[in-house]
C-alpha cells in the first residue's frame, strides 16, 4: 500500500471518527436516548390500557386530557400549592435544624456521638409511626403532613451534616482561631463553605423524599394537596385522574431539582473549583 492511500484511509477512518463523536454528543445533548426509552414506554402503556381497560390502566391520552382539565379548571394550581406549602415548612425546619446541630457539632466534642446516636434513632422509625402519631397529636390539620415531612428529612439532612463538619480542614480552623474569629464565624466562613456540598447532596435526596412523604402524610390528615385528590380520585374509581396527579407530582420533582437544586449544586461546585 502507497503512502497516498496511507494517508486516505488514515483520513477516512478520521471522518468516520469524528461523525460518530459528533452523533454521541448531539444525542447527549438532546437527550435522545431518554426521549426514546420513553417512547417505547408510552407505546407500551397505551398497548396495555387497550387490553386491561380504562379502569385498571387509562390511555396515555385520557389521562393528558385529565391534566389540561385540571390546569384550565384551576384546581390544580390550588392543591399544588397546599401540597408545597407543608412541603417547604417541613424541609426547611429539617434545614435549619441540621444546621444548628452542624454548628453544635464543629464546637462541642461529645456532640458529634449524640447527632449520630440520635439520626440512627430516627432512621430506624418508620414513616407510618410518625403519620400516626402526627394524626393523633395534629388531627385533621397542616401540621400533620409537616411534622411528618420533617421527622423523615431530618436525619438525611444530619447525617449530610455530620459527614460535611468531618470533612472540615483542621487548618483552617486553627487559622481562624489565631485571626480570633469568634465561634459564629468559623462556622460562619469555615465550617458552611466545607459542608456546603454535602448540605446540597442531602437537600436533593431529602427534598425529593419530602414530597413523597407529604403526599402520603395528606392521603390520611387533611381535606387538599395532591395526596388528598389521588385519594379522592381513587374513592370516586377515577384512575385516569390518579395518573395525572401522579404526573404532576413528577413534573414538580424534575423543575425542582433542575431549577432549585441543580443551580445550588453548580454554584457549590463553582465556588469550589
Amino acid at each position: 500500500m502507497s503512502t497516498l492511500e496511507r494517508q486516505v484511509g488514515r483520513s477516512s477512518v478520521g471522518r468516520v471518527g469524528s461523525r460518530r463523536l459528533a452523533l454521541g454528543t448531539l444525542a447527549e445533548q438532546t437527550r435522545l436516548p431518554t426521549t426514546l426509552f420513553l417512547a417505547a414506554v408510552i407505546l407500551t402503556w397505551w398497548v396495555l390500557s387497550r387490553r386491561l381497560g380504562q379502569y385498571l390502566l387509562p390511555s396515555p391520552e385520557r389521562v393528558l386530557q385529565g391534566l389540561l382539565d385540571l390546569g384550565a379548571s384551576g384546581e390544580l394550581w390550588v392543591h399544588v400549592a397546599a401540597t408545597l406549602y407543608r412541603v417547604t415548612l417541613g424541609f426547611s425546619l429539617a434545614v435549619l435544624i441540621a444546621l444548628v446541630a452542624g454548628f453544635l457539632v464543629a464546637q462541642i466534642p461529645f456532640a458529634r456521638m449524640v447527632v449520630k446516636d440520635v439520626t440512627v434513632i430516627l432512621n430506624s422509625m418508620s414513616v407510618f409511626v410518625w403519620i400516626v402519631l402526627a394524626l393523633i397529636w395534629f388531627g385533621l390539620s397542616d401540621a400533620a403532613p409537616i411534622f411528618t415531612t420533617f421527622m423523615v428529612t431530618l436525619p438525611v439532612m444530619l447525617s449530610n451534616v455530620i459527614a460535611g463538619v468531618e470533612s472540615i480542614d483542621r487548618k483552617l480552623l486553627e487559622m481562624a482561631r489565631v485571626y480570633k474569629f469568634s465561634a459564629f464565624d468559623r462556622f460562619r466562613t469555615v465550617a458552611v463553605p466545607s459542608m456546603a456540598p454535602y448540605l446540597v447532596a442531602g437537600m436533593k435526596v431529602a427534598l425529593a423524599l419530602a414530597l413523597r412523604i407529604s403526599v402520603i402524610a395528606e392521603i390520611f390528615g387533611v381535606s387538599s394537596g395532591i395526596g388528598y385528590m389521588m385519594n379522592f380520585s381513587r374513592d370516586t374509581l377515577r384512575t385516569d385522574m390518579v395518573f395525572a396527579w401522579a404526573l404532576v407530582l413528577i413534573l414538580i420533582m424534575v423543575l425542582l431539582e433542575k431549577i432549585l437544586l441543580d443551580t445550588a449544586d453548580r454554584r457549590v461546585n463553582g465556588w469550589r473549583r
